[in-house]
């Protein structure tokens, strides 16, 4: 059986690891003004509960590369930021991709400015990673037939990797090297020798790669590239397998490993209290295992810090 591409999880790990630099890329006007110290809330749980009001729950369990996050401010104020990554063509007889942009947005609007009582202001981007113009909205207009004016115009912030400028982005920002491999699977079609080729090459720059902060950015890139371009032949796909296993470091976690950590807290919901947190400590077990950063883990898994501690301390009496 042919393997598929994963863009949803692939995507995903790119928006967890470089959250900082997409905010800045996406909302430059903001960026300066938040009060990066107090670092970011997430709100991907409050997130799936509107997907499942805007899709049935099947589909909305496979949308995760959505990022969702609320941030504070140097005024005190803060604001919430909806980042969605489109990976298709979009399309449908009742519906366009502005329509559906504008629905995340009234109901954010809704549960955290009302329900919530929460007076952030909402901004939100699209990232179009597909080919061609069908569905690459950057707003959405609702309009009667029998009256002259717009009755509502709602914008929203786009970046259409197919038509993206390099020059605008600094070499400094390893987001540059995202787009340009995403843009790079658009524009050409290659053998898989060439595609081996240029994963193994990648990869090699990848080991000593000084635009990132850490080694969660270096294996957000590397399982990036490995999932766009798949290698379809067994015995090159062997060969990049050995060279991973080899290199070790950022090459150890793989991208279905992120997916399965991703539906174990997905998956919380659906068990007893108990089983929750053993599922929690698993995964922080397995995390810390990895040489993954304690605070990426407290944010994964929602154990405190001296429950971390204890996992620790457990860990090195096993040992």
């Amino acid at each position: 059986m042919a393997k598929k591409h994963d863009f949803d999880a692939a995507w995903k790990s790119i928006l967890e690891a470089f959250e900082t630099e997409i905010v800045e890329l996406l909302f430059p006007e903001i960026f300066n003004k938040i009060n990066w110290n107090l670092g970011t809330e997430s709100l991907d749980k409050e997130l799936q509960e509107i997907q499942k009001d805007i899709f049935d729950r099947d589909s909305s369990e496979k949308i995760i590369s959505d990022k969702i996050i609320k941030v504070r401010l140097k005024n005190k104020e803060s604001k919430i930021l909806f980042i969605h990554v489109e990976v298709q063509s979009y399309s449908s007889d009742h519906e366009v991709f502005g329509e559906r942009m504008f629905r995340y947005f009234y109901r954010i609007w809704d549960k955290f400015r009302y329900k919530q009582k929460d007076k952030s202001e909402i901004v939100a981007a699209a990232i179009y990673t597909y080919k061609g113009q069908r569905g690459k909205d950057k707003r959405y207009v609702y309009k009667l037939p029998e009256i002259d004016n717009d009755i509502l115009i709602y914008n929203f912030r786009t970046i259409d990797i197919e038509k993206m400028n390099f020059e605008e982005i600094s070499e400094d920002n390893p987001l540059k090297l995202v787009f340009k491999m995403a843009k790079s699977l658009l524009e050409i079609g290659v053998t898989d020798e060439e595609i081996y080729d240029a994963k193994i090459n990648l990869a090699d720059e990848l080991k000593n790669y000084d635009k990132v902060k850490n080694n969660e950015q270096i294996k957000a890139l590397v399982d990036f590239l490995e999932y766009l371009f798949l290698i379809e032949n067994p015995e090159l796909e062997r060969k990049f397998d050995e060279y991973k296993k080899k290199s070790g470091g950022a090459f150890k976690m793989t991208i279905e490993e992120i997916r399965k950590l991703h539906y174990k807290q997905v998956g919380k919901e659906e068990g007893r209290e108990e089983g929750i947190e053993e599922s929690k400590r698993e995964i922080a077990k397995k995390l810390l295992k990895k040489g993954i950063d304690i605070d990426i883990i407290i944010d994964t898994t929602e154990l405190s810090l001296e429950e971390i501690n204890n996992i620790i301390k457990d860990l090195e009496k096993s040992n």
